[in-house]
C-alpha cells in the first residue's frame, strides 16, 4: 500500500463530524443506503457510541464531499491469519470502517484514497492506545463492487474469510505500521 497513493488536494480538510459544521443535505455518492446513513442515523449512532465519523470538505465549505466512520468490533480467531487461531482467544478485536463514501461529483479524483489513508492513520493511533489487530470493512455490493474490491485490494486488504460475510476485508494492523512508517 503505497503511502503516496494519497493525493492530497491543498483545500481538503478532514475533521471530526459536527453537526453544526458539515452540511450533509446535497451529499449523494450513488449508493442510497449510504447516503441515507449520513442524513438520518449518522448523529443517532454517534450519540449512542456506535460510530466516530470524519467529514472531507473543500477548506471552510461546509458541504460533505466524503466521509468515513469508525467503530469497534471483534471478529472471530478462526477468520484471518494463521497467528490469530494461535493467540488463544475466541475473538479477535479489530477496528471497522464502517463506511468510506465519496460525493459523486468528486469521484474519480483521490478524495477515497485520502480518507481510508487518514482512516489508516487515525486506526494506527487508536490501536496504540487500546489495541487492535487489524481493520475490517466490508466491500458494498451494488454496480461497482468489483471497482470498490479492486481498490481496497490495492491498498492491501484482502478477504477475512467469513463465510457468512464473503465480502468483509481486513488489513494487519502491522502492515498499515509497516507502509505508513
Amino acid at each position: 500500500m503505497p503511502a503516496e497513493a494519497a493525493a492530497d488536494t491543498p483545500a481538503l480538510t478532514i475533521a471530526k463530524f459536527d453537526k453544526a459544521l458539515h452540511d450533509r443535505s446535497a451529499f449523494s455518492c450513488g449508493f442510497a443506503p449510504i447516503d441515507n446513513f449520513l442524513k438520518s442515523s449518522l448523529s443517532d449512532q454517534i450519540k449512542a457510541g456506535m460510530v466516530t465519523a470524519w467529514i472531507a470538505t473543500d477548506g471552510n465549505d461546509p458541504a460533505v464531499l466524503g466521509f468515513y466512520t469508525l467503530g469497534a468490533m471483534a471478529v472471530r480467531a478462526n477468520l484471518g491469519p494463521k497467528k490469530w487461531q494461535r493467540a488463544g482467544v475466541p475473538d479477535i478485536p479489530v477496528i471497522y470502517i464502517r463506511a468510506v463514501a465519496v460525493h459523486e461529483a468528486s469521484q474519480g479524483m483521490g478524495l477515497g484514497t485520502a480518507l481510508v489513508i487518514d482512516a489508516l492513520k487515525r486506526c494506527l493511533e487508536i490501536a496504540d492506545q487500546m489495541g487492535a489487530a487489524a481493520i475490517t470493512l466490508d466491500v458494498l455490493q451494488d454496480d461497482h463492487f468489483d471497482r470498490r474490491w479492486n481498490f481496497y485490494a490495492e491498498l492491501g486488504f484482502q478477504t477475512l474469510g467469513d463465510p457468512d460475510n464473503p465480502h468483509r476485508v481486513f488489513i494487519p494492523m502491522a502492515d498499515v505500521r509497516a507502509s505508513l512508517s
